[in-house]
């Protein structure tokens, strides 16, 4: 699939360095080029725009400014002759920040972090959808309560007890944490730690010692590490 790009820079230079650095790319293709913010705003009204490499410094309307204005915006390269504008830009959330003049190793640098945002985006979606409908029975006490697989933010062990925390309600039920694991879909759930099991799909940040799933921080056990990192590596995060 095509990735379709869009420049906006009112330095003619620069929309000639960054169009020869796309047409480099065979799965990239340039669909517009924009001197300004308003240019760039009809352009986005006609084509589908998958990546914009996007100057900051503009008249009237930055390139700050113009993200801020977009209600669903593209996927973001800043570009910028002053590197005080970085902190700035990475609050928005965007890709990467390149400082010009441009070399062709920066831009590609750049390129693939957008290639890695869309893989795990994507990982992301098919998991969800996988366990939209599942449903994850547990009885105790002679009660059954059944758990959406994709509520589920982590479990954790309590000696006899496990207590499985979701986005819609916190359950205390007497089971081994290693019995519940069985049944749990290996590529949704992992287990980090003797006392933990997390839903991938809900980790925040990761590192090599602890995850964080919603407000929590949870340790990486040192017997699991080996495993949590590759799996979730595998999954799309990157450390």
């Amino acid at each position: 699939m095509k990735t379709n790009c869009l420049i906006v820079d009112d330095e003619p230079l620069s929309i000639k360095l960054i169009k020869g650095y796309i047409n480099e790319l065979d799965d990239f293709v340039l669909v517009g080029e924009a001197r300004n913010a308003l240019e760039a705003l009809k352009i986005m009204e006609i084509e589908k725009i998958d990546l914009m490499f996007l100057d900051i410094n503009m008249p009237r309307i930055s390139g700050l400014e113009l993200v801020k204005s977009i209600q669903y915006p593209p996927k973001i390269v800043l570009i910028s002759g002053h590197k005080e504008y970085a902190i700035d830009g990475f609050e928005l959330c965007v890709v990467d920040y390149l400082l010009k003049p441009i070399s062709f190793d920066r831009f590609l640098k750049a390129v693939n972090k957008y290639k890695g945002k869309q893989i795990l985006e994507s990982r992301r979606e098919r998991l969800k959808e996988k366990s939209e409908e599942k449903i994850l029975s547990l009885k105790d006490n002679k009660k059954v309560y059944n758990v959406n697989l994709k509520d589920i933010l982590y479990i954790e062990s309590l000696r006899e007890y496990v207590k499985i925390y979701s986005d819609s309600a916190n359950i205390l039920i007497k089971c081994a944490l290693s019995k519940l694991d069985e049944g749990l879909p290996p590529d949704g759930f992992i287990r980090i730690h003797k006392s933990y099991i997390v839903a991938m799909n809900k980790v925040k940040v990761f590192s090599a010692t602890s995850v964080e799933v919603g407000d929590k921080t949870i340790p990486i056990g040192r017997n699991y590490k080996s495993t949590v990192i590759k799996k979730l590596n595998n999954y799309g995060f990157f450390i």
